[in-house]
């Protein structure tokens, strides 16, 4: 286990926690796997045409509130079962320092964190961020102005949602489509609370709604935030529970909000590098190690796989079958027993004749 001394004589300790800084993350990307086990497990992380799910990672810092303790583990909640939530608190700061949070992010395999800390300067607060090849790409740092934790909406929620259900991202208000900086937090916040890729959602499949709004103001790039305006973003969940309604061409949709409900007040942005956001953005040709599509092959209702095999003529007559000694074969006749010097059967036969006669 690796450990870091805090600021207190207290040893926090945890079962991933990061390294010492001499150790270095090159040290870790050229170890090579020994056993079949282990190379599976490397080619699992190496890049693929089709990413895996995403996972995050959440963590606390040396000093947290209890705001933010609730806040991390409703975003757990939210991206469960692809999440991991340390509760240990770790002595790293991604601002000035952002290598140990790389580590415990290539170590988990986790593209995306959540990061909160406390103090008097930036009380609860919240720092979301992508990284791209266990590198930090971007991070968001956001100050918890009101929250209103999950356990809050249990009784009002009617049973909520289950928790690998997709939810419905929705972004109300101008602003996301016309100001550079809401296209750009939209644009992380579609990858953080997106999940996994689907091709097409029933629409009885769909069991939540998340919702961000925010106002255009103060989030020009002239001002930049600045001349006392705030950039609030806020977030809401909702159930969706369908009901019966008077017109048979569809079910009426009753929302009820789930919880959590936040305020983030934007305070830093650390925007992508230009060359890491091209290699980021970049796509892989599809190469010859990509699966090819089986041909003659189908799926059966109930998930059986079928294929149609072409095989050539046969000649039944050259086939090998098994061959009884009483069988004769065909066409030839039996050989008759003889008196004079024929077969010796027929001989014992007139003898065992004759004896009887005598008798």
């Amino acid at each position: 286990r690796w450990c870091l001394q805090a600021t207190s004589t207290r040893t926090h300790c945890s079962a991933a926690e990061p390294p010492p800084h001499h150790l270095s993350l090159m040290s870790l990307e050229s170890r090579r796997a020994k056993s079949a086990r282990g190379r599976r497990f490397l080619a699992q992380r190496e890049p693929k045409l089709v990413e895996n799910p995403r996972t995050a990672l959440l963590a606390r810092g040396q000093k947290s509130s209890a705001v933010v303790n609730e806040l991390l583990t409703d975003l757990f909640c939210l991206k469960k079962p692809h999440a991991k939530h340390f509760r240990r608190h770790n002595a790293v700061h991604p601002w000035e320092d952002a290598t140990p949070l790389e580590f415990l992010c290539q170590k988990n395999d986790a593209s995306l964190f959540g990061f909160g800390t406390h103090s008097k300067k930036r009380p609860h607060n919240l720092v979301l961020g992508r990284c791209f090849d266990h590198r930090i790409l971007d991070m968001y740092e956001f100050g918890v102005e009101a929250s209103a934790a999950m356990a809050g909406f249990a009784r009002g929620a009617g049973g909520g949602a289950s928790g690998e259900a997709k939810p419905l991202l929705q972004f109300n208000g101008d602003g996301w489509e016309n100001v550079v900086e809401l296209k750009e937090l939209r644009a992380f916040l579609l990858d953080w609370f997106g999940g996994k890729p689907a091709e097409a959602i029933a629409p009885l499949a769909l069991e939540r709604v998340i919702a961000f709004s925010a106002s255009p103001e103060g989030w020009g790039a002239a001002d930049g935030g600045s001349g006392g305006s705030r950039r609030i973003v806020r977030l809401r969940q909702y159930s969706v529970k369908l009901q019966k309604s008077a017109e048979a061409t569809a079910p009426h949709v009753a929302l009820r909000e789930m919880g959590p409900r936040v305020d983030l007040v934007v305070r830093r942005v650390q925007r992508p590098a230009p060359d890491l956001l091209r290699e980021a953005m970049r796509q892989p040709a599809a190469s010859s190690a990509a699966p090819k599509k089986a041909r003659n092959v189908s799926h059966s209702k109930l998930g059986g796989r079928e294929g149609r095999l072409h095989l050539p003529k046969q000649d039944l007559s050259q086939m090998p079958t098994a061959r009884m000694k009483g069988l004769g074969k065909r066409g030839v006749a039996p050989k008759q027993g003889g008196g004079g010097g024929g077969g010796g059967g027929g001989g014992k036969r007139h003898k065992a004749a004759a004896g009887g006669g005598g008798e």
